[in-house]
């Protein structure tokens, strides 16, 4: 059964003939621009736009059945949240499958990937931790190996060409990966590569392409031996980072020493988009790890609270924007990046997490997110949302204009 829902400031349901569910709204008009004379001008009509969208954050658990600790957190926040969550099948390819208890390691990514990988065009971990100070946000991308040419027999081009482009993602990947950082906001960029892909690089022009750099974006091209200094330093150089699979260890590895974000970093693995989307589809959310906690292969995680919330905040930002709504998952995914910022604002942490608070209290991971389910937080001090939620929060709730949509149910009461 399906349900058109126009989305507005004063809905009025009513079924069809058929049993679909119809919202429609009653503002299809919006005052015109004032003149210098006072005066209000006419009403302009204002035609609403058809959009097919799904029902929303619908995930798929995978294969594996989850810790119970993970289970039991994660049911927490779906109560909390008050959020529609639906799991489905591991078969349903539909819907990006959600396991964040599976940890990948970067040394996953060398050598053309690891067996098992899962497949993408390429991954997008963040390196994000509240502190009294501003914090880290970072995000770290990569193709996946098999979107990079292996060598100079893969590429266009012979001799000394060939030996710059091998190893180097598609273009295609390479501007993906770049609207998705864009997209959030992030506004100091950096692409690390081998010393012999530079040039190479540096002549596709992409920071003079608007269409993929927005005005007031920097882009900087690297060799690893010259982006080494900047890495190492104490507040990083750039909030995002494309790195080669072969080099997206030695910059994983670095950002969690400097920033001290030593836990496991929620990851975003993207296939190719559908139509009107930029940035790619969504296909998984697993998380990336060191390796000492466990995982690596995609092996099971031990329960950590933060990324857990962070991971459940990015997927439903992901689902908030692909259905272009302006209620549920958006505001879901702020609040709960507000309600974790509160929690470690007022010092409360975990032990894989640390605090720069002077009155820190250290809880285990599942209290934690028992704490944030019962707004245990009472900081009041204003809170700059994380760059992944502050700009899918301007793009989409500054949008007023009514819009239909055809919206997928499985419901019986539909």
């Amino acid at each position: 059964m399906a349900a058109l829902q126009l989305t507005g400031r004063h809905p009025l349901p009513f079924r069809s003939a058929k049993g679909a569910f119809i919202v429609m709204d009653q503002s299809s008009e919006r005052p015109g621009p004032v003149p210098s004379d006072g005066t209000r001008a006419a009403r302009v009509p204002r035609a609403p736009g058809l959009a097919v969208v799904s029902d929303p954050l619908r995930l798929d658990k995978g294969g594996d059945p989850m810790r119970q600790s993970w289970s039991a957190s994660l049911a927490d926040l779906q109560g909390w949240l008050g959020i529609d969550s639906a799991f489905v099948r591991a078969s349903d390819a539909v819907a990006p499958v959600f396991t964040p208890w599976a940890g990948w390691s970067p040394a996953a990514f060398q050598n053309g990937g690891c067996a098992g990988l899962p497949e993408a065009q390429f991954v997008a971990s963040y390196c994000i931790d509240h502190a009294r100070g501003g914090g880290s946000d970072v995000m770290l991308i990569s193709p996946h190996p098999i979107t990079c040419a292996a060598g100079p027999d893969d590429v266009e081009g012979e001799g000394e060409r060939g030996r710059e482009l091998g190893g180097l993602p598609r273009t295609d990947v390479l501007a993906a990966m770049i609207r998705a950082a864009a997209g959030e906001g992030r506004k100091r960029l950096a692409i690390i590569v081998h010393a012999r892909h530079r040039a190479a690089l540096v002549g596709l022009q992409l920071a003079e392409d608007t269409r993929l750099c927005p005005p007031g974006t920097a882009l900087d091209i690297l060799g690893i031996e010259d982006a080494l200094p900047q890495l190492m330093r104490a507040q990083p150089a750039w909030d995002a980072v494309i790195a080669l699979p072969d080099l997206r260890g030695i910059v994983f590895t670095l950002l969690a020493e400097t920033t001290g974000v030593r836990g496991p970093w929620p990851m975003l693995w993207y296939g190719r988009g559908r139509a009107g989307q930029a940035a790619g589809r969504l296909l998984r959310v697993t998380c990336e790890t060191d390796g000492k906690l466990g995982g690596g292969s995609g092996g099971t995680l031990p329960l950590d609270a933060q990324a857990l919330v962070l991971a459940l905040a990015l997927s439903l930002r992901v689902t908030g924007l692909e259905t272009g709504l302006e209620t549920g998952e958006l505001r879901a995914a702020g609040r709960l990046q507000t309600g974790w910022a509160r929690l470690r604002d007022r010092g409360v942490t975990t032990a894989r997490r640390g605090s720069d608070a002077p009155y820190a209290c250290e809880v285990p991971e599942a209290e934690f997110i028992a704490l944030l389910c019962r707004d245990a937080a009472v900081s009041q001090r204003p809170h700059h949302p994380e760059r992944p939620l502050e700009n899918s929060q301007k793009s989409v709730y500054a949008n007023q204009t009514p819009v239909l949509r055809l919206v997928s149910s499985n419901r019986a009461d539909l």
